[in-house]
């Protein structure tokens, strides 16, 4: 038997297990590693360590990184470009290692010829039959069993291509050399275990099953994609037999490409021996001096001492029935074999601890290290440079905030001074424009006798008649105002824009603005429209051309009554005639009474014209009365006297009623009508007239304050600007000390980590 035994200790750690799930009673083997010392544990110790200094150092990248692009953009003095494309690639190169390190798990890769018990030895490390094993080629492809937070029953694998989980219990036919679905042998099959039925699971290790060696040429293919990451390599051999020429050439190419890889053999099926106990020591020996020739001399990756922990008499069949079974039936020995398996289980964990803490973190470390180092530097430098940055914006800000009050007071004293001369261009305006109109409604007779079109009585083209009269009142009046008052209007807005012009150009500081300020020249096209829409305002004017006599009752009624209408002509005076004739025949007769009886004889006259009147316009009975009246009081002398001359007088009117004089009295009426309602709109003219100056002035101004705008508007972006950069400066500065000591705490960390795992990480125990 071996020179180093499994110690008293472990074979106390033998002991049933409760039922299982099958209802059978399964081996419980406990051995030191099941502590919370652990080999296993320093590799997870580690890599919680590490993980957590680069997550520290990752967020403390991003801060900077934050910081120092907004610095770039605002203030390009205060971190060079280099500078900062060094530290963004620290970012990179951070979230890679993170991810890295997230992903490392102590790999194990068992490699033999077909039927050798790879994957026997891997289900007992498991505890239960997971891969498949049985006679001849069994396991197809390279099958990874890596820990889960999965339940057994959720338990699954993946195949290369595909993302959808397959159940467990097809493992053993798809991953089976046996199976009639077939896989690539280099391809990689991921079955994922729950981690809490296999303490090795749990502890980050990964185990990897592969094909037989004797099966495949592709041998360089298989160490390029499946183990160049491994940590340890497990070669399991046929006790029963030796070392092949195979498996020695297959560990010849990775260690070509791996430096020193870490390699134990499994001698196994030890279990033949008990049927042979004469020759099992003889065996044993023989296989001892050629795997420490292999490992020492061929390989040379460990010496002689080294190799007796590195060599092992297992049978792992032996392993799985003892952990998966209620006592199995095993040959004798098998407690021994037992216990070396076990012990090739301790070894194996101190070993894959060691070597993948080393391995995985020395360069995370080392990088880690230098990177916070060259962060503080960084940080100090831009540090001062903000400082210096600072102190000069600083400055630049208050000469600027007293520009803008400069700038602010006299935009005030302008805009003041421009409403109270647009004011008074109003006014102006507007008392020129009434005064101007006044005197021409005066002169309306004059203007309206200058119409010369063709005048006719009839309704259709006396209606025509007016409308073209209504269009040349309107017109006459518009251009004797323009022709009076544009000239000096336009010379006074002129002078009014001049001066906007010249204000302006000294609130404007730009150059190129002020250019364009001198160059913006008032309208040439501008014109006061002077609204005067006779159309609207005589649309109701009422012409009456009708013959009205004189001295008829209506008109001498009025005259004596002191009717001012009848100043105003003809067809003023009869406008309400029909409407004081046309009374009650009795009314009538009543009011001619009471007159004749009031006045007596000093109203003879008058009563003599009201019995005409009448005549002329009653019936025959009234005339009688009236008639009789007059012929008691004057006699028939002074009535026959009286009435010829009133029909001379009639036809004399009659005769001179022409259309002359009915074009001259619809001229008089109408000029009279359009005076007076002219007269109503003289004010409303007026500020009208002084709203378009004040329109025209005001788009002038708007123009102009466009430019005192863009000069306010560059004023306050540079403010801005300052601000932003003193405040992006003040966070520069703050948390730049942050930041640093952020950075002299990492690299402490980074150093720490480095003398606890790396340099005396070989004497550390794990923390319990």
């Amino acid at each position: 038997m071996s020179d180093r035994m499994p110690s008293v200790k472990l074979l106390r750690n033998v002991s049933m297990s409760p039922l299982n799930s099958t209802g059978l009673h399964s081996l419980n083997i406990q051995n030191e590693s099941d502590d919370a010392s652990s080999p296993l544990k320093l590799f997870k110790q580690a890599k919680h360590s590490m993980n957590q200094v680069y997550h520290d150092f990752d967020s403390v990248i991003s801060e900077i990184n934050a910081f120092f692009e907004s610095a770039e953009l605002k203030s390009s003095d205060v971190i060079s470009y280099p500078e900062i494309q060094k530290i963004q690639s620290f970012k990179d190169k951070c979230e890679g290692l993170i991810k890295m390190i997230s992903r490392d798990r102590m790999k194990c890769v068992f490699f033999g010829r077909t039927s050798n018990g790879k994957s026997s030895t891997i289900n007992a490390m498991l505890h239960q039959k997971i891969l498949p094993i049985g006679i001849g080629h069994t396991t197809n492809c390279f099958l990874q069993v890596e820990g889960s937070d999965l339940s057994e029953h959720d338990a699954c694998f993946y195949i290369p291509g595909c993302d959808q989980p397959k159940k467990i219990k097809n493992l053993l036919n798809l991953g089976s050399a046996l199976s009639k679905e077939k896989l690539d042998s280099s391809c990689l099959v991921r079955v994922l275990w729950p981690k809490e039925k296999c303490r090795l699971l749990k502890e980050d290790v990964v185990l990897v099953d592969s094909p037989g060696i004797d099966v495949s040429i592709d041998l360089d293919a298989w160490i390029d994609q499946n183990c160049l990451d491994a940590d340890v390599f497990v070669l399991v051999v046929n006790a029963e037999s030796t070392l092949t020429k195979t498996e020695k050439d297959f560990f010849h190419k990775v260690s070509e490409k791996l430096t020193q890889p870490n390699i134990f053999i499994l001698n196994n099926r030890w279990d033949a021996t008990a049927y042979e106990p004469e020759t099992a020591e003889i065996v044993r020996d023989q296989h001892i001096e050629r795997d420490k020739e292999f490992l020492c001399n061929e390989l040379k990756v460990c010496d002689k001492n080294q190799a007796n922990s590195r060599i092992y008499f297992v049978s792992a069949r032996e392993v799985l029935l003892t952990r998966t079974q209620s006592n199995p039936q095993l040959p004798p020995g098998y407690q021994n074999r037992l216990l070396q398996f076990e012990w090739f289980e301790e070894e194996f964990e101190k070993c894959i601890s060691m070597s993948a803490v080393k391995t995985k973190f020395d360069q995370p470390a080392q990088r880690g290290k230098q990177m916070a180092s060259t962060l503080s530097t960084t940080l100090e430098n831009c540090h001062q440079r903000a400082i210096q940055k600072k102190t000069l914006f600083e400055n630049n800000l208050k000469n600027l905030i007293k520009k803008i009050q400069q700038t602010e007071q006299k935009l005030q004293d302008f805009t003041q001074d421009m409403k109270d001369k647009i004011h008074d261009v109003m006014e102006d305006v507007e008392k020129n424009i009434i005064l101007i109109l006044n005197e021409e409604i005066k002169r309306i007779h004059i203007l309206i006798d200058e119409y010369e079109k063709p005048f006719h009585p009839d309704e259709e083209q006396l209606n025509w008649y007016k409308k073209e009269l209504h269009e040349f009142v309107e017109r006459k009046l518009r251009n004797k105002l323009s022709n009076r008052l544009n000239s000096a209007l336009i010379n006074s807005l002129n002078l009014t824009q001049e001066h906007i012009r010249k204000q302006v150009l000294e609130l404007v500081e730009s150059e190129e603005n002020r250019k364009q300020v001198a160059n913006i020249m008032p309208r040439e096209d501008f014109f006061i429209n002077y609204r005067i829409d006779c159309s609207n305002l005589c649309a109701d004017f009422k012409e009456d051309i009708s013959f009205h006599f004189s001295l008829g009752f209506t008109a001498l009624m009025r005259r004596f009554s002191g009717n001012s209408e009848l100043k105003n002509g003809t067809s003023h005076f009869f406008a309400n005639s029909a409407m004081n004739i046309f009374k009650s025949d009795q009314t009538q007769t009543q009011s001619n009474l009471n007159t004749f009886q009031n006045n007596n004889h000093s109203d003879h006259l008058l009563i003599l014209l009201q019995g005409f009147n009448l005549i002329a316009n009653k019936s025959n009975v009234m005339l009688l009365a009236i008639g009789g009246i007059v012929w008691r009081g004057l006699g028939w002398k002074i009535l026959a006297v009286t009435g010829g001359l009133y029909a001379l007088c009639y036809l004399y009117e009659r005769l001179m009623w022409t259309r002359k004089t009915q074009e001259r009295v619809f001229k008089q009426q109408y000029a009279d009508y359009a005076s007076s309602k002219l007269k109503l709109i003289v004010g409303l003219t007026g500020q009208n007239a002084a709203s378009q100056v004040q329109q025209e002035l005001k788009m002038y101004l708007t123009q102009m304050f466009r430019y005192i705008d863009i000069t306010k508007e560059d004023y306050f972006k540079e403010q801005k600007r300052y601000e932003s950069d003193i405040k992006l400066l003040n966070q520069v500065l703050e948390e730049s000390k942050l930041l640093k000591n952020k950075g002299r705490y990492l690299f402490n960390d980074f150093d720490k980590f480095i003398q606890e795992y790396l340099i005396i990480g070989e004497n550390k125990q794990p923390i319990s």
